[in-house]
């Protein structure tokens, strides 16, 4: 059954004639670190100053316990599970100061802090299990009293609970098919915090010099500020959330995709951000994050939104979009629903406009952000105010289902209309396996008018996934000592070949070409 047909793009076109050969790689530890550092260096450098801090400070802690000269009898006591547990929860403390703060590549910093006091606690309760038994043993004290119902104990269960759930529901299976779940879930850091608030305070520890807490609660000292910056972005948030807000177009696409259009009503927004919608009717406090598909020169938000769970479709319904047969004649609501807003919020693909050249690369529904961005390129190319490095933008959009190409069809046309094909090139690719009749269709159908039968574009659909490497060799030959910025929203799968194939074509020498990788990310 055929799937495929012998065309081929401009870049396919070049390797074939011999117009892009394959440079010599280049060698030498220089040129490897260099290139190296295009990608991965910094993050990488970052992590491993994290991983350092965060020894360092458990191994002076650890020192200051086991030499305190005020804690001669506890160590007695205790041995080494003293200064362990305490040094272990110096740094849960400093790690939950940080963890509340924002930053530019906040969810994964988020990430490895939440790693950190996984592994932490670990130690920490390990430690304390130890200090029970050997209290029990010289004391008589009952080690289940200590671990289950002393204030240190019991506080200490709650803080472990409510984490292990946080943690567990954070992962990925369980946050992309029960969003709800995940949602709902990390609200329980209230009672973690608030446990930890408590944990210090019942005086476990105490001097040989008379002192009846050794240094008394910590926790807060760590917490305060960034609880103050949480406490108000989470007011902002709430009241900037609740501004009234009007959906005044909805249109039902293809592959179950619903686009909602918002009144923009002052919110300001760059290309490729995202934001995050509540609609009351559905749930009051869950909030879902969605890219924008508008551009900051239109006068409203745009979102396309999958219906793929339980939120998304209760929404399309309520919105009047209903996807099979049998309810298509259901009529449509009278009124839309009232929406809530919160951000925008930026993303990878706010720098495409900071390189000379930048691949763009969606991968089914991900192509949204490359919408917002496509239209902005659009505007400014027909309303030139200030100069900006991009020159060249190639388009890659993969998909598995033909119709959903229909999404953004207008928006594509329109801009191969403007005939841009110097500064703008398309790539469709189709990997999903054509019928017969599909394949008939096509046939007869393609190169009317010029245009593509599936997509309708002057560029043609490739059938089958893009060969990586082919396609960067050829754009490492045409941008010789450019950096180019390569920007990729879909699966993880293909982020990991792209990733892969950024840093294999990467040459950070003085006439190389440095691909810069970016990936959507929330």
């Amino acid at each position: 059954m055929p799937n495929s047909r012998p065309q081929q793009t401009s870049f396919q076109n070049e390797l074939s004639l011999g117009a892009v050969r394959p440079r010599q790689r280049k060698s030498g530890w220089m040129v490897t670190f260099n290139n190296w550092m295009v990608n991965e260096g910094r993050s990488r450098l970052f992590f491993a100053l994290f991983i350092a801090s965060q020894l360092g400070y458990f191994a002076w802690s650890y020192y200051q316990l086991w030499t305190s000269p005020t804690l001669v009898t506890f160590r007695t006591v205790l041995q080494h599970g003293l200064p362990m547990a305490r040094a272990a929860a110096n740094v849960i403390n400093l790690d939950c100061g940080i963890i509340l703060f924002t930053f530019d590549k906040n969810i994964t910093f988020h990430i490895w802090i939440a790693y950190s006091i996984a592994f932490w606690t670990f130690v920490h309760v390990i430690a304390h299990y130890f200090n029970y038994n050997n209290v029990r043993i010289a004391l008589g004290v009952s080690a289940e009293y200590l671990s289950l119902v002393s204030g240190p104990g019991l506080t200490g269960q709650v803080i472990s609970v409510s984490f292990f759930l946080i943690f567990t529901s954070a992962m990925e299976a369980v946050r992309r098919k029960y969003f709800e779940i995940f949602w709902f879930t990390h609200h329980l850091f209230l009672v973690f915090f608030g446990a930890l608030l408590m944990h210090g305070s019942f005086c476990f520890i105490k001097g040989d010099s008379g002192d009846p807490c050794r240094g008394g609660p910590m926790f807060w000292k760590f917490w305060v500020g960034s609880a103050a910056f949480y406490l108000i972005e989470r007011l902002w948030r709430e009241i900037s959330g609740r501004r009234k807000t009007y959906i005044f177009k909805v249109v039902q696409h293809p592959s179950k995709v619903v686009e909602v259009q918002i009144k923009k009503n002052g919110w300001k927004m760059q290309a490729g951000q995202y934001i995050f919608i509540c609609c009351p009717e559905i749930g009051l406090f869950e909030w879902h994050p969605f890219t924008l598909t508008s551009s900051p020169h239109e006068e409203f938000l745009s979102i396309h939104i999958r219906v793929v769970g339980d939120w998304t479709e209760k929404f399309a319904e309520r919105v009047g979009c209903r996807f099979g047969g049998s309810s298509d004649n259901m009529p449509a609501p009278d009124t839309l629903p009232y929406v809530m807003v919160d951000g925008p919020y930026g993303s990878a693909s706010e720098d495409v406009f900071d390189y000379e050249a930048a691949v763009l690369v969606g991968a089914g529904i991900g192509v949204t952000p490359f919408a917002s961005i496509l239209k902005t390129i659009w505007f400014r190319i027909n309303n030139p105010t200030r100069a900006v490095p991009l020159k060249k933008v190639y388009f890659f959009w993969i998909c598995r289902d033909k119709d959903a190409f229909e999404w953004f069809q207008d928006l594509l046309s329109t801009i191969e209309d403007e005939n841009i094909s110097n500064f703008l090139e398309i790539h469709t690719y189709l990997t999903q396996k054509l019928k017969i009749s599909e394949v008939k269709n096509i046939v007869i159908n393609d190169g009317e008018d010029g245009r593509d039968a599936i997509t309708g574009l002057k560029s043609r659909t490739q059938y089958g996934r893009p060969n990586w490497d082919q396609i960067f060799e050829a754009l490492r030959v045409k941008h010789r000592a450019t950096d180019i910025g390569v920007f990729f929203c879909g699966p993880k799968v293909l982020s990991r070949t792209l990733h892969h194939t950024c840093n294999k074509w990467t040459e950070a020498t003085e006439d190389g070409t440095r691909f810069y990788y970016g990936k959507e990310n929330f």
